[in-house]
């Protein structure tokens, strides 16, 4: 008989799609042992059983080497030690934390944009790239102590995936101004680089993507980091 790895899994808000596929990759079906919306302090969440809402300053909901993998995605812990000790004290010996962070600052079409001049193209281009804040970034502090170690988990290897996204006009209307807390929306920062009507044109290149092409493409990176329990 085959015994299903057991799997805690930790997000910000529900979405399933990038640990689902790291979960996928164990090689076989995983047996998710908890879901955990987030860090803050909480009673059990309603709307199915095993989801729960973790203060992390009281530990997380699971004994002590209970999983064979802790996943995460978009976790941004203010103490990202204690994160890591909790999940190093959950993992079986053998066991793994992987966490990832899609960069949404640095999404960018990967399609033509119907409308568009070569010209318009790069120079709105360069202006949503010269946008993106140069300081420090929100999970930076996760990527440090994971690369760093800590007692009983080894350094983390990190990785750069890419992610792709077909977006509908909804999706579209949310890429284009939505803003992160690194930079401000794609139409903001054109309108401020270059000028309203670069803006007007950019928008109207974009919905008319997904009128041409049947979607608007983007691609993100994704930084993933993935650690083992120390023997």
């Amino acid at each position: 008989m085959i015994r299903r790895p057991r799997v805690l899994i930790m997000l910000p808000d529900g979405g399933l799609s990038l640990v689902a596929g790291i979960v996928a990759g164990m090689g076989q079906a995983a047996r998710i042992v908890a879901l955990v919306p987030s860090l803050a302090v909480g009673a059990a969440e309603r709307g199915g059983a095993g989801r729960v809402v973790a203060d992390l300053a009281a530990g997380l909901p699971v004994a002590d080497g209970a999983v064979d993998m802790v996943a995460g995605s978009g976790i941004v812990p203010a103490d990202p030690t204690r994160l890591l000790d909790e999940a190093c004290r959950v993992l079986t010996r053998s066991g793994q934390v992987v966490f990832t962070v899609t960069m949404a600052h640095l999404r960018q079409p990967v399609c033509e944009l119907p409308g568009l001049t070569d010209d318009d193209a790069r120079r709105i281009g360069r202006a949503v790239g010269a946008a993106v804040a140069q300081g420090p970034h929100p999970w930076d502090a996760l990527i440090e102590v994971m690369s760093t170690g800590r007692p009983g988990l080894r350094p983390a290897d990190v990785t750069v995936m890419e992610m792709t996204d077909d977006l509908d006009h909804q999706g579209v209307e949310e890429y284009l101004y939505a803003s992160t807390p690194i930079s401000p929306s794609p139409v903001a920062a054109v309108r401020a680089d270059l000028d309203v009507r670069a803006a007007r044109r950019f928008e109207a290149a974009c919905h008319r993507a997904v009128d041409v092409h049947g979607a608007l493409r983007l691609r993100s990176p994704v930084v993933c980091l993935r650690a083992w329990r120390a023997a």
